[in-house]
């Protein structure tokens, strides 16, 4: 009697799961938090601006929670203090020079812009090792090198091309700040090519074109009116004159609205699809991020809180962050595949403990 082999069955695939990033923010709450740390940091001259600024991102990272775990924020203010004091005394070190050396004040400027790339990187640095999830902290492994590159170099290289190249310095950078970050010991990793920032730069420069025609249009229409009841008044009276003034302030206050209009949508546009090419490209081991952005949505919540900033004199900003903020993390979601716990268990397995460990020097916020 033959034996059968028996037919192993089929490996299924880990199952997939879309969990939303939750928001539980209120306009109220950080209102509070907020006028606190206004009138605290006017009142000792911006040295509370630190522990104002790691009391906001407590609160903002301890309401945004994935999975049911919340993020947590370690920042110390004394960190963020003396960043904040060294980028202060370089400063007064090169208004000096100005005044004392003017040639050393070239040389400054250059000595500046090569130390940009290095704050860039240490400030990264601390903002990951700052934050954690279910217990775990973020890491950046980027080096001076590749900031120089990205950060400095391709940039001016878009000018040189008349901004030709900004989509491609622009999709470097995003790139070089995914790839160098990690989640304990699992490296991030981007997917998104040039092509869609390009895309993205094209269609912003076609709308930004006709809006501009728009502009132009609507000036030589002013014109032409102003021109046109003028002539109609001819030497007429005050009536005549005050229906010419009439005339052009409507046409000037519409021709304003109309750029705040233009100008918005074309921020509203940017904004979410930029935002959906970067954190769209984003993926962690087998997990990727998904952002949903829309134009017109994300243009109304800009048109209602600037209105809301003008009539209240600023107070509703807090407000107008909380909302543009909880829209945002509403549409930003993580496609997990398989086991979500067993993936922190292996990504803290081989993580090291440099974020804790790391000395006072590390410990520095540029804010960046």
């Amino acid at each position: 009697m033959n034996d059968v082999a028996a037919t192993p069955a089929p490996v299924s695939a880990p199952a997939l799961r879309e969990l939303p990033i939750e928001f539980r923010g209120t306009g109220g709450e950080y209102f509070r938090i907020w006028i606190v740390n206004l009138l605290l940091t006017i009142v000792t001259l911006g040295i509370y601006s630190a522990w104002a600024k790691v009391r906001r991102l407590r609160y903002f990272y301890g309401s945004t929670s994935l999975d049911g775990s919340s993020f947590e924020y370690h920042g110390r203010p004394v960190a963020i203090l003396k960043g904040r004091l060294i980028v202060f005394g370089v400063y007064l070190v090169f208004v000096a020079l100005g005044y004392l050396w003017p040639k050393a004040q070239l040389v400054a400027a250059l000595l500046v812009i090569a130390g940009l790339p290095w704050i860039i990187v240490r400030s990264r640095l601390f903002q990951m090792r700052m934050t954690s999830w279910r217990g775990l902290r973020f890491n950046f492994h980027g080096r001076y090198g590749g900031a120089l590159l990205n950060f400095i170099v391709f940039p001016l290289l878009s000018l040189l091309t008349l901004m030709g190249l900004w989509p491609y310095a622009q999709w470097r950078q995003v790139s070089y700040f995914a790839t160098n970050t990690a989640y304990g010991a699992q490296r991030f990793g981007f997917t998104t090519t040039v092509g869609t920032y390009y895309r993205i730069f094209l269609v912003l420069v076609g709308m930004s074109f006709l809006g501009f025609l728009v502009g132009v249009g609507g000036v030589a229409m002013l014109v032409g009116l102003v021109i046109g009841v003028t002539a109609a008044a001819g030497g007429g009276g005050p009536e005549d004159m005050a229906a010419v003034a009439g005339a052009a302030m409507a046409m000037s206050l519409s021709i304003a609205v109309t750029v705040v209009l233009v100008t918005m949508l074309l921020q509203a546009y940017y904004r979410a699809h930029f935002l959906n090419a970067s954190v769209g490209g984003v993926n962690v081991g087998p997990h990727r991020l998904n952002s949903r952005l829309r134009t017109m949505p994300l243009l109304g919540i800009l048109l209602t809180n600037l209105l809301g900033m003008v009539f209240t004199l600023g107070l509703f900003y807090p407000w107008a962050k909380i909302r543009l903020l909880r829209y945002q993390l509403a549409n930003t979601s993580v496609t997990v595949e398989g086991d979500l716990g067993q993936f922190v268990a292996d990504a803290a397995a081989d993580a090291s403990a440099l974020g804790e460990e790391a000395g006072d020097f590390l410990d520095i916020d540029f804010g960046i």
